[in-house]
């Protein structure tokens, strides 16, 4: 009973870690290049601002969710859910 009692411990203490290593690679942001933006994304910063750059674009992983930020050269910041809708902004 002991034996079977220590296994059950370590099993739970690896599934532990293994959460939380798979929650800090999960819960990451990456800049990319504008290109890989949603169609979506992109069209709206055209159509909205079109004298405006992208400065930058990062794309965040949270554990459930996929959003962009977008910082143009003018100083605003946008932000889009996965298909490229607009969610906030920012100047």
């Amino acid at each position: 009973m002991k034996k079977s009692k220590k296994i059950l411990i370590s099993l739970a203490g690896v599934a532990v870690i293994f959460m939380a290593v798979t929650m800090d690679i999960l819960d990451k942001d990456y800049i990319i290049p504008a290109d890989n933006l949603p169609l979506a994304a992109k069209s709206y910063v055209q159509d909205n601002f079109p004298g405006g750059t992208i400065a930058y674009a990062k794309l965040k992983n949270d554990i459930y969710t996929t959003s962009y930020e977008v910082k143009l050269n003018n100083g605003f910041e946008l932000e889009f859910d996965s298909f490229g809708s607009l969610t906030g902004f920012d100047d």
